[in-house]
């Protein structure tokens, strides 16, 4: 079986659909993953969906359509044993998310924990301000168009 090295998104939770493989969906319009998904295409545009959902490992810390802070938590917690010293890199989405794993914010830059590479970038929800500059959305879209490419190698 051959060892899993795409880098790892991470998110909240899905309010559209608690379906494994949902995670992160680029779809519908609007959603977190669409939002993912649009910023990777500023940068690779040819990208395709089926490019996307098969170059990003896309995972949420709650399975349910509401967030919760204490499931997400034991998550983390679990995630971190499965994934430590596996050398992947791993996104968190979001401060709420980076709480969980009680990681300090680590905005963009990456940091060696556990033998994985962890990143953080704000979340990409409509909600979020910080993504009308448009500095910070190229920030986020040159972190995507590397991960994207490593693949390639």
């Amino acid at each position: 079986m051959q060892k899993d090295t795409r880098p790892i998104l991470i998110g909240m939770n899905n309010p559209v659909s608690s379906s494994p493989g949902h995670e992160l969906f680029p779809y519908p319009p609007g959603c977190t993953g669409h939002r993912i998904f649009e910023l990777l295409q500023s940068r690779v545009p040819a990208v395709t969906r089926r490019q996307y959902l098969d170059r990003f490992d896309r995972r949420n810390l709650v399975p349910l359509p509401v967030w919760d802070k204490q499931m997400a938590r034991a998550r983390a917690m679990q995630l971190e044993q499965e994934l430590w010293f596996t050398g992947r890199t791993i996104v968190l989405l979001g401060g709420d998310v980076a709480n969980a794993f009680r990681h300090p914010r680590l905005l963009l830059h990456p940091q060696v924990i556990g033998g994985c590479t962890w990143r953080q970038v704000p979340h990409p929800s409509g909600r979020n301000l910080w993504f009308n500059d448009e500095k910070n959305r190229f920030l986020v879209a040159s972190l995507l168009e590397d991960l994207f490419n490593v693949e390639r190698v």
